[in-house]
């Protein structure tokens, strides 16, 4: 009985091998494994396409979310925007209120709009290192995108502010406005016509895949002069509390 019972454990040990070289042969032969394909799919999941933004800043802040969710209407994403009239990143940093808005909003991603007041510094990190490091904390690991304001119109060295910023938030976060050429409401006022806005959006629009943090499947054009709201805009003037 001792021979046979040697010979089935060695025959059976025989086809045993030779069940897994076959299995992991047929998981080879596209070129993937089971394991792999559980990595892939993980990978799928970690790199999840932005469906909703909030955007949120001054006064400039409304025509350009309604410009952006043009191109959310046709590229399969919502913009949720809320406006401070007159809002310093201080203002944002400081408000109560803040961690509240993004946890009802519940968005993929957050852009803002902030800075026309503070970009005339000529030392940034001694008056805004400690609100915008408050922002960023609230804001945590969620992709960003801050862009920065346009020139005045009759001031245009604003690089100490936006080398500071852009240092501070890295390049994939901060969007530098200053050298646009941007429609504006008038000669001496700082705000950009809705023209200009349609111009800033777009140029924002064009740069960001590949070059920021936020990850769209598509970013086609909307029609000259498309603007639209989302289903949350909320405005609050200067004096107001968010």
């Amino acid at each position: 009985m001792t021979p046979n019972i040697r010979y089935i454990n060695h025959h059976s040990g025989k086809w045993l091998l030779l069940s897994l070289l076959l299995f992991f042969a047929a998981g080879t032969a596209n070129g993937q494994t089971d394991l792999e394909e559980h990595t892939d799919s993980i990978e799928a999941t970690d790199s999840a396409n932005v469906r909703k933004i909030l955007f949120l800043g001054d006064s400039m802040t409304g025509w350009m979310a309604e410009r952006l969710n043009a191109y959310g209407a046709i590229n399969d994403f919502e913009v949720a925007t809320i406006v401070w009239d007159g809002s310093t990143i201080a203002k944002w940093a400081n408000s109560p209120r803040l961690k509240e808005i993004i946890s009802q909003q519940k968005p993929d991603a957050i852009i803002v709009s902030l800075g026309m007041n503070e970009m005339l510094e000529r030392n940034p990190q001694r008056r805004l290192e400690k609100p915008v490091d408050k922002l960023l904390a609230e804001f945590g690991d969620m992709p960003l995108l801050w862009i920065g304001p346009p020139s005045w119109p009759w001031q245009k060295d604003a690089d100490e502010f936006n080398d500071w910023m852009q240092q501070t938030l890295g390049k994939k976060r901060y969007f530098n406005s200053n050298d646009l050429e941007i429609r504006r409401q008038s000669k001496s006022n700082p705000h950009p016509s809705r023209d200009g806005i349609e111009e800033w959006i777009d140029n924002v629009a064009e740069w960001m895949p590949g070059n920021s943090e936020l990850s769209i499947d598509s970013l086609a054009k909307p029609d000259p002069g498309k603007f639209s709201r989302g289903k949350t805009f909320v405005y609050r003037r200067m004096k107001e509390k968010l």
